[in-house]
């Protein structure tokens, strides 16, 4: 399941493939060194206060990559699920799973969810949709609905093309980047629920200064989970409650 599809838009992760796109040096490329680490905390910081407690709860996982989210909730949650479509992803996170710790992980494609209606509690999606067009990003998004209760939480992340302004929009013209405006987020979001809390993380730029004081840094970072700093800041956490109805 790792090469391209007729029926779906997808992104190639695999071992030996050029650039961010090789899965043995992903993780490196992300999450090693003091800088990297301090990001992911922030960001973490920012996605896990939107979820709220996961004690007794079923959490998905989609796009889960090499295993960072999925391991993070595994040891919150009563059920905590990964799915991704590269088998070289999958391979990587399942050697991140250490005794003791439950976290099925399942190959599918985002936009085909191998699981029944209402099946989780909570679903997330992380470092995923940026990778996908705007289309794409809603048919992910309409799937993850399928399999979360009425009433519970999916968590989305998207890379924001209004990051400080200047940042974002270059990205987006000149880059050609994944970032995403407001209203195509909501767009993406789509209908039967509602966006119920928006948070940023990180701010732009200062990360790059603030891990050299990581506590101090992180506790100046949560003004971007107020408005309109919020939308200023790298990424936009958004929490997306299911209508009951």
């Amino acid at each position: 399941m790792n090469g391209p599809t007729k029926d779906f838009e997808v992104v190639e992760y695999r071992f030996g493939r050029e650039g961010h796109y090789d899965v043995a040096s992903y993780d490196a490329l992300r999450y090693v060194g003091p800088l990297k680490q301090y990001q992911q905390t922030v960001m973490a910081n920012a996605y896990t206060r939107l979820i709220g407690p996961l004690a007794g709860k079923r959490i998905l996982d989609v796009g889960c990559g090499t295993g960072r989210g999925a391991l993070h909730f595994a040891g919150r949650a009563s059920l905590a699920v990964g799915v991704d479509v590269s088998l070289d992803m999958l391979a990587t996170a399942k050697g991140k799973v250490t005794n003791g710790l439950a976290c099925p992980l399942a190959a599918a494609y985002a936009q085909q969810l191998p699981f029944g209606d209402a099946a989780f509690d909570v679903v997330t999606c992380l470092n995923f949709l940026h990778l996908f067009s705007l289309a794409t990003q809603r048919t992910i998004i309409a799937e993850m609905k399928r399999v979360v209760r009425p009433g519970g939480i999916l968590l989305l992340d998207f890379a924001n093309a209004l990051n400080g302004l200047i940042i974002g929009l270059y990205r987006r013209w000149h880059i050609k980047a994944g970032v995403s405006l407001p209203g195509e987020i909501r767009f993406a979001v789509g209908d039967g629920c509602r966006i119920a809390r928006v948070y940023g993380a990180p701010l732009p730029t200062v990360w790059r200064l603030f891990y050299r004081f990581p506590r101090f840094g992180a506790a100046v970072e949560k003004i971007a989970y107020l408005p309109p700093f919020n939308w200023l800041a790298q990424g936009i956490y958004c929490k997306v409650v299911k209508d009951t109805q």
